[in-house]
């Protein structure tokens, strides 16, 4: 079988000639060949001036009975008529002048010269053509002549295209990877008449398209029956750039809902006082504390909704979560009643309703207010209550007020401590006292610190213990006689000296705050100080008992982690003097504004009047009416990083610190606007 394609360019006295010294050469017949005229013959004038014929002769490999006569058959062919001119003459007539002369040039393809006395043309081919010159390749810069054969050969390039199918882990997407292919096809550009001319490629890079019929088989060979985009599959198919192309989505399952508490009224603590239309404060209205009366429903616990299932793009099944339902944990006051469309909770007693959400579950229970109709005087004594109270007079000297909800004083604190588990909202004035809302978010935080050692400090002693436990020093029946206190108390002589200190610290904390933690606290602190303290008498009769008490330090953690430190809490009043105030959320105070104290807040602060003298320190940001004295004490400002700090009138001797900047004010300001820039310098407008 001949190779197809296979070209050789012949020349002859005539056109017949040619082709028959071609098909020799070729060893082949005419019916298997493809011919072209390049040129026709001429036989000149006198024998003077002849010129050849040239023939470009292609093997098509087609396959007929031999021709008996291959001279009559070339004589009987249909060729085209060429005048007489060499080289492209047709060109060259159009640039007949001496300007030509020693020149070359290139037209639609052909290359063209004139001769001069003097000068030979040149021509330099490039990498991606063959020049032929009279047969002969040529692969440097050549003299030509217009008696010359010359002939170039370009070949298109053809980049198959590449593509690539697979389904991504969890069978949820199936992407399409696709390196498009192209051909490239090229033709000779036209030069200008030069005396050395430089051939060039001109190319067209012309994209392939990407059959879809075997992409396709390889989608049913995948499995891949759900959620194909074929549009999306066109687009790849026809693109110019490689890329990644999505072509299956799956279907994600729909979650579920787990069991919730729906309350069916205002059940949270008011931020505020109930503000008139010209902005200021109508202490005569305050609702602050939502309450409830026996009978009402505080709200129903609905049951889990299950979610929908999903599937693959491969057709499997894909399943959501399992919906839980709401542990319901009911406290003193209320009442569960099953429903159709839930469970009801319902008050027995009148006041506040407390709802507590953790995780799954939900403790409800009903908090009476107390009352007191007077000051709180030596003639009443201290008041320790675990719900609200509300004190209709004020605070007399040397008294103390703990409540673990929300505390309201409608008249003054004078020379007294009030400490609030929630707000303190006080009336008039806060004098020479100390006031704390948020104890427990206060307490817990300072907890969650030490917890996070001690959790720490635990897990290396249960490693150490398993440890020792194996040695035959100490066996394993002993354990249940003595306890675990002998090992505890080598570990503690050893690497964890730091333990009973930590351990005492953490069980001080708690019970300083027993009267606002939860019973579990208590038992907790308990619990340690029989398993580690007592180390001579440990409760602790084994591992599990250990690992059963990192279990319970590490929810505690969980627990205070999660704890939104001031929710609910702050402290509200009308003015304050030479006085300590400390709340986990905002603290703020009315004109009557702020003297010679000391203030802390987990929030903001905004102080509508004045503050002279004294220190306020706030995790938020903090917005003041007028600071500073005149050649008084200095008035000190403080937010962290990220904070700001704003005053309309900023007087002499007032000082602002946002994160670790100072700044002093001489004089006095209006409109101060304190903040740090992103490289951390103090910027003040």
């Amino acid at each position: 079988m001949k190779a197809q394609g296979k070209s050789i360019i012949s020349k002859g006295k005539n056109v017949k000639e040619a082709v028959m010294i071609a098909l020799d050469l070729l060893n082949e017949k005419l019916d298997a060949v493809d011919v072209v005229v390049m040129e026709n013959g001429s036989k000149g004038i006198l024998g003077l001036g002849s010129k050849l014929a040239v023939v470009r002769v292609t093997v098509i490999g087609r396959t007929a009975e031999p021709v008996a006569d291959l001279e009559a058959a070339v004589e009987s062919m249909e060729l085209p008529e060429l005048a007489d001119a060499p080289m492209g003459s047709e060109n060259k007539r159009t640039f007949e002048d001496e300007s030509l002369s020693g020149k070359a040039w290139i037209r639609n393809g052909q290359i063209n010269c004139k001769e001069a006395p003097d000068k030979y043309p040149m021509v330099k081919p490039c990498d991606k053509v063959q020049l032929y010159k009279n047969n002969e390749l040529v692969k440097n810069a050549v003299l030509i002549r217009e008696t010359d054969h010359l002939t170039v050969d370009i070949q298109d390039e053809i980049r198959e295209p590449v593509w690539e199918l697979e389904i991504r882990p969890g069978k949820m997407s199936a992407v399409l990877k696709i390196v498009p292919g192209f051909r490239i096809r090229r033709k000779i550009k036209d030069k200008a008449p030069d005396t050395c001319v430089q051939i060039e490629v001109e190319e067209k890079k012309i994209p392939l398209v990407i059959e879809t019929e075997p992409l396709l088989e390889k989608l049913r060979e995948l499995g891949i029956v759900h959620g194909v985009d074929y549009t999306e599959i066109a687009r790849a198919c026809t693109t110019d750039e490689a890329g990644t192309f999505v072509i299956a989505v799956g279907t994600p399952p729909s979650p579920g809902k787990n069991g919730y508490f729906l309350p069916l009224q205002e059940l949270e603590v008011k931020k505020g006082l109930k503000e008139r239309s010209d902005g200021s404060i109508d202490y005569r209205e305050l609702q602050q504390f939502p309450s409830v009366e026996p009978g009402q429903v505080l709200g129903t616990v609905r049951p889990p909704v299950p979610g929908v299932p999903g599937s693959t793009v491969t057709g499997e099944a894909v399943y959501p979560p399992e919906a839980l339902p709401l542990a319901l944990l009911a406290g003193k006051g209320i009442i569960a009643v099953e429903d159709a469309g839930g469970t009801r909770i319902i008050a027995t007693e009148a006041g506040h309703p407390d709802v507590k959400l953790k995780g799954r579950s939900a403790q409800i229970s009903i908090v009476t207010m107390l009352r007191i109709g007077k000051d709180v005087d030596l003639q009443l004594g201290n008041v320790h209550y675990a719900g609200d109270v509300e004190i209709v007079g004020s605070v007399q000297d040397g008294m103390l007020v703990e409540a673990q909800g929300n505390i309201m004083v409608y008249g003054n604190i004078n020379m007294a401590k009030v400490s609030a588990g929630s707000s303190v909202i006080v009336r008039h004035n806060i004098v020479t006292s100390e006031v704390t809302a948020g104890k427990s978010s206060f307490l817990k935080a300072e907890i969650h610190q030490l917890l996070s050692r001690f959790v720490q400090q635990m897990r290396l002693m249960e490693a150490a213990i398993q440890q020792l436990s194996t040695v035959p020093a100490f066996k394993a029946s002993s354990f249940t006689r003595t306890g675990l206190g002998p090992l505890i108390k080598i570990l503690c002589d050893g690497k964890f000296k730091s333990f009973p200190a930590l351990t005492q610290s953490l069980i001080h904390k708690i019970e300083s705050g027993q009267d606002v933690l939860e019973k579990e606290w208590k038992d907790f602190a308990q619990r340690l100080h029989k398993g580690f303290i007592m180390s001579h008498a440990s409760e602790f009769k084994s591992v599990e008992d250990i690992v059963q008490t990192i279990q319970m330090a590490e929810q505690f953690l969980a627990d205070t982690s999660d704890e939104e430190q001031g929710a609910g809490c702050f402290i509200k009043a009308g003015g304050v003097h030479n006085s300590r105030l400390y709340s986990s959320g905002d603290i703020t105070i009315s004109a009557q504004g702020i003297y010679q104290s000391i203030i802390r807040s987990g929030g903001h602060v905004e102080v509508e009047g004045s503050v002279r003298g004294g220190e306020i320190y706030a995790s938020k940001s903090v917005k003041i009416g007028e600071t500073g004295t005149k050649g008084g004490a200095p008035t000190k400002i403080v937010v962290p990083k990220g904070e700001t700090i704003k005053i309309n009138d900023a007087m002499e001797e007032t000082v602002v610190q946002v994160g670790a900047r100072i700044y002093k004010f001489d004089v006095r300001s209006s409109n101060v606007y304190a903040r740090l820039d992103s490289d951390g310098e103090l910027l003040l407008y």
